[in-house]
């Protein structure tokens, strides 16, 4: 997909859509104000993505419960603006203005079971992560895949939660390798390479994790 200078496509992309802004700004069935609060919050997720200073950007990234004041708000309202541009990409699907990216361009993402969704890892800090949810879970938890990119950065809180905290938390953590392959370390030593679908979407700890969708 060629760039692009609208935040929402380009965080419609990290869920691993290709969204038709101008068809879901003049499709009567989406309200108007719907739009436009996505709009603002894409305009706040790329705002928290370009800050470097790699303590601030942990703090942010923690889990509200742990943490009080601006830094839980913050967490918060990045969810909130996560998962509201997941709600308006429901709708675009639906409608046809958005459809699933794979490597040779894009494709009618109506008859999916794959829906738009925003999680976290249950017990580990980090997210939160925009994703595609699996239509049906596993024992009670999400089955999310993610586009290339956010499993960079996935592995990178997992790898950084573990640095600072001298220990892996629940969900142990693993790498994107330079063959484009994801390597999951598992416990007593055990690894698991994860391949990406015919979609370019990696289905990390799916199955295995305690991926919570947010909100629950």
């Amino acid at each position: 997909m060629p760039p692009s200078t609208s935040p929402l496509v380009r965080v419609a992309a990290q869920f691993g859509y290709d969204l038709d802004e101008t068809s879901l700004l003049t499709d009567p069935g989406v309200p108007a104000t719907d739009t436009q609060a996505a709009r603002l919050c894409a305009i706040l997720i790329e705002h928290a993505s370009t800050i470097n200073d790699p303590d601030l950007r942990y703090t942010i990234s923690q889990d509200p419960d742990y943490v009080h004041g601006i830094a839980a708000d913050a967490a918060t309202a990045i969810e909130r603006a996560y998962r509201a541009v997941a709600v308006l990409l429901s709708t675009a699907v639906s409608t046809g203005a958005a459809r699933l990216l794979t490597p040779g361009g894009s494709r009618a993402a109506v008859a999916s079971p794959w829906r738009p969704g925003v999680v976290r890892i249950a017990g580990a800090h980090g997210g939160p992560y925009p994703c595609q949810i699996w239509q049906a879970g596993w024992n009670g938890w999400a089955r999310p895949r993610f586009t290339r990119d956010i499993v960079a950065r996935l592995m990178a809180d997992l790898d950084e939660d573990w640095r600072r905290s001298g220990q892996h938390p629940d969900s142990l953590a693993g790498q994107l390798l330079e063959d484009g392959n994801v390597l999951l370390f598992h416990d007593e030593g055990v690894q698991e390479v994860i391949h990406p679908d015919d979609d370019d979407m990696f289905a990390v700890g799916t199955g295995t994790w305690t991926w919570e969708e947010w909100p629950e």
